[in-house]
């Protein structure tokens, strides 16, 4: 069995589950029917499953979330200085996912923050409710080089405008990337999005907090560019 074919395009119903083994990690799965396909949303239309922040995360927010946390060591040293702050980090890879998850059940007393297994556009157009989030963490992000990959790339104009749903005014957007055409690719997207101003052109780490691709490519002496940003 397959999906009826000859439409436009194709929206699914999705539910965020919480993992049987690691507290504080959860998966963001497509609804199956009872042939094991993925339920298409009624008139095609994304379905809203708001989140209550208080009930999830422990604490009614304002949020932080990460987006591509890999392995979760950006996540754990940042939640470590702020133990009270309620963070979502997201990730696609699920071994990368579990292992970010893992680190964060050994600090049970950082009882704020999540791992979410799944995609960041659908959480954060269908999941987050508006104005809930103070910070965006967005570092190293796959480039996806070829140009004709270049819509894979996280820094596109319709995922910035889901940022700037679920953002307070003033929300900071702390971007890093080591590839040199998408940094400059993304800071011309920057530049020309009107609601983003520039704090920080050359940053540096995060609270000094390097990501396990950055110690890499640091070592290797790759350069690396960083920004901050205020969504206004």
């Amino acid at each position: 069995m397959s999906l009826p074919s000859g439409l436009a395009s194709y929206e699914f119903l999705r539910e965020l589950i919480p993992s049987r083994d690691l507290p504080h990690y959860h998966h963001l799965r497509l609804v199956k029917d009872e042939k094991n396909l993925p339920t298409l949303a009624p008139d095609g239309v994304p379905q809203k499953n708001l989140l209550d922040i208080e009930a999830f995360l422990g604490k009614p927010g304002p949020i932080e979330i990460e987006v591509g946390c890999g392995k979760g060591t950006f996540m754990a040293a940042y939640c470590q200085n702020h133990p009270e702050l309620p963070f979502v980090a997201l990730e696609w890879e699920a071994e990368f996912a579990y292992h970010a998850a893992e680190r964060m059940a050994k600090r049970p007393h950082l009882q704020h923050a999540r791992v979410i297994l799944g995609d960041a556009v659908p959480f954060l157009r269908d999941f987050l409710p508006e104005n809930c989030a103070q910070a965006f963490h967005i570092y190293f992000p796959d480039p996806w080089p070829k140009k004709r990959h270049h819509k894979n790339r996280t820094m596109r104009p319709d995922f910035l405008e889901l940022m700037r749903r679920v953002a307070l005014h003033g929300a900071l957007f702390y971007f890093g990337t080591d590839h040199a055409e998408y940094n400059e690719s993304a800071r011309e997207l920057f530049a020309a999005t009107p609601w983003l101003e520039m704090l920080e052109p050359d940053a540096q780490p995060t609270e000094g907090i390097q990501t396990n691709f950055e110690i890499k490519y640091r070592a290797e002496g790759r350069p690396i560019y960083r920004c901050v940003m205020k969504i206004r």
